[in-house]
């Protein structure tokens, strides 16, 4: 593993000095596009075929429909029987499954037709990665790269270190076969015994920044059996908040949901309410919304989760005495913005000291769920407090 590591290091420098990835005429040639069934194509598909003038079909073989994004549906076979009728044509590729993009790329040698990362399209047609444009985010990771790469002699496993390198290659080459993915069913805690994030006490004061409708809660109490001290849950879209209310048939004890969101001061700020898990703060939005400090909110907490689209780091800034006194873990995602995690481990470090930090990405086919964690101890196992 160590030599993985310093191989994937290598890269990194190698990609850092290597000019941006372009497509060729991307605008004007023939386009097909693959992988149409992911949802990273359902958040970006119709912008890129917007952005170009010549898309000719969309490659799918189950789809029940005629078209997608106004564009013809093509099966994998007629693919294979018209594509040389576009010499200079080229195939963008939406796949979040590796699997999936393996047969692609096959299939893309069967018909002599190149074939590209979507994430490249996004960067030249000026798309966003998350809440900022994909050739942003590249050129915000170059500006602090050496912070970055220092951060791999700050955690505790080859596993973090290879997720770290291997994301910085994603950005820097928009090669998403880079990225280093691990279990989703481990994300921000797990219940299998065979865990790389955390496993949970019986005694937990867990707080949810970011709720939802209550899928972490809900999975909480699974991997508890119902067993725990306390749940507070922050939300401040109205729409998924109801559900939240209503999280668990059965009455849960001292579970309370709260209906603002979380910022290191009381204010009030202009949010976009989707009903949907991207609803976030935004000088554009349709709805105002309270913010509060955890600090004045909360006394106890042992495990703290935050996935707030983008404002982690304003959040922990809210924390300080909580995360001083208490010492939580914690599970922070740190994708929506290049330098979250940078930023977010510049909040740990102004709070507590002697912390242990692993890094996971749980989602292998975009920028998505990239996830810091951070303990008072070394390894999964909870402390003896909660245990």
């Amino acid at each position: 593993m160590k030599e993985r590591v310093e191989a994937l290091k290598a890269q990194v420098l190698r990609a850092a000095g290597a000019p941006e990835s372009t497509i060729d005429g991307l605008k004007e040639r023939p386009v097909f596009l693959a992988g149409v069934a992911s949802e990273i194509a359902a958040m970006h598909g119709q912008r890129v075929v917007e952005g170009c003038e010549r898309v000719i079909a969309a490659i799918a073989d189950t789809s029940n429909e005629a078209t997608i994004y106004q564009v013809p549906i093509w099966t994998s076979e007629e693919f294979l029987q018209r594509a040389r009728q576009y010499p200079d044509a080229v195939v963008l590729d939406f796949a979040s499954d590796p699997n999936e993009r393996g047969w692609l790329v096959m299939l893309c040698e069967l018909a002599g037709v190149e074939r590209r990362d979507c994430v490249e399209a996004q960067a030249q047609l000026g798309l966003h990665a998350v809440y900022e444009g994909v050739r942003t985010y590249r050129s915000r990771t170059l500006e602090r790269l050496d912070d970055f790469l220092k951060l791999a002699d700050r955690f505790g496993d080859d596993l973090s270190r290879t997720t770290l390198f291997g994301n910085l290659l994603f950005r820097l080459t928009y090669d998403r076969n880079h990225i280093v993915r691990s279990s989703p069913t481990d994300e921000y805690f797990s219940g299998w015994s065979d865990a790389s994030t955390f496993h949970l006490g019986t005694r937990e004061h867990f707080v949810d920044c970011g709720a939802y409708q209550g899928p972490i809660v809900q999975k909480f109490l699974g991997a508890t059996a119902y067993r725990y001290e306390s749940i507070t849950a922050f939300e401040p879209d109205r729409l998924n908040f109801e559900k939240l209310k209503n999280v668990s048939p059965h009455q849960l004890h001292d579970y309370r949901p709260v209906n603002k969101a979380v910022s290191s001061k009381r204010q009030k700020l202009k949010f976009k309410e989707t009903g949907t898990m991207s609803s976030y703060v935004s000088d554009e939005g349709d709805v105002v919304v309270e913010t509060v400090r955890l600090d004045d909110e909360l006394d106890k907490v042992t495990f703290l989760k935050m996935d707030v689209e983008g404002f982690e780091t304003d959040a922990l800034k809210g924390a300080r005495r909580l995360l001083s006194s208490q010492r939580p873990r914690a599970a922070v995602c740190v994708y929506h913005y290049a330098h979250c995690l940078l930023r977010v481990m510049e909040q740990f470090d102004a709070a507590v000291e002697d912390y242990h930090f692993r890094l996971r990405q749980h989602f292998g086919g975009y920028y998505y769920d990239l996830v810091l964690y951070a303990s008072p101890i070394g390894g999964v196992e909870p402390p003896a407090l909660v245990a």
